[in-house]
């Protein structure tokens, strides 16, 4: 009995150890901590985080944005699935002078392309602005192809940098890895997401020291991380060679050593 009652006790505590871990939140490091240098960067970072938020509330979803400068032409920033608002600072600070811009944060409950479209509409609603020029990278950089689909009249321009176009290959090979992140905790998901920085990211970048303090230091969440994948295979179709989609001047930045965009994708999306 002495037996049977030490082998429940240890599941017992087994059960309660897995549930603490299940509670830890993922880690967000400061990035001013981390980063050696008081440098251009990082003072204009500071200077970027003194700027006010705006918040508008759609479908009781809250999204959170900064706008700034003052000009009758738009640029929208669209980040990418690890991203948010802040990814943007170096190119906000570099063109409010000439233009007005608009980064946003994608909410953690979006899990669709026309989640986020509607989220943008509101934003650019509350910001009084009918036509932009839609700069997307990756995650973003498909929503921005999105945009040009549902609401072409309204974009005078638009960047596609480091993304993909609608495909199956990203769905088909992290089905399987996307259902297995959903039984595991946060804190071990923070940490494989973390792990691919350091072994994908940072080497592609020449391991950048602004790079490899800024990026843990952005926002993270086990919901957010799966529900940006639902977005980033949620597939749409559309005609490349129709009016709409050909009158729009478009601008492919792409990275030869890109390590989360394959070549195959790199190259359909100049289709």
């Amino acid at each position: 009995m002495k037996k049977i009652s030490t082998i429940k006790k240890m599941i017992l505590l087994v059960i309660l150890v897995l549930l603490l871990i299940y509670q830890i939140p993922a880690s967000q490091k400061d990035f001013f901590k981390t980063y050696p240098k008081n440098d251009y960067a990082a003072t204009t970072l500071k200077d970027f985080y003194n700027k006010k938020t705006k918040t508008v509330v759609v479908n009781d979803i809250t999204w959170h944005y900064v706008s700034s400068g003052n000009s009758d032409k738009t640029i929208l920033f669209l980040h990418g699935m690890g991203g948010a608002y802040d990814l943007w600072w170096q190119q906000v600070r570099a063109f409010e002078k000439n233009y007005k811009v608009i980064s946003y944060t994608l909410p953690e409950k979006i899990t669709t392309l026309e989640g986020a479209l509607t989220g943008i509409k509101a934003i650019l609603q509350n910001e009084r602005v009918d036509t932009f020029t839609a700069v997307g990278t990756s995650m973003g950089g498909y929503i921005a192809q999105y945009l040009l689909k549902n609401i072409p009249d309204r974009l005078e321009k638009v960047v596609f940098s480091n993304t993909f176009p609608p495909n199956e290959e990203l769905r088909r090979e992290n089905g399987i890895k996307s259902k297995v992140i959903t039984l595991l905790p946060e804190v071990l998901v923070d940490y494989l997401g973390k792990k691919s920085i350091k072994n994908k990211l940072l080497p592609a970048a020449h391991n950048d020291t602004l790079l490899a303090a800024f990026l843990p230091s952005l926002p993270f969440s086990k919901k957010q991380f799966i529900n940006r994948y639902y977005v980033v295979v949620d597939r749409f179709t559309f005609n490349p060679s129709s009016y709409n989609y050909k009158k729009v001047p478009k601008l492919i930045i792409e990275s030869d050593n890109d390590p989360l965009i394959s070549p195959q994708l790199r190259q359909a999306i100049k289709a």
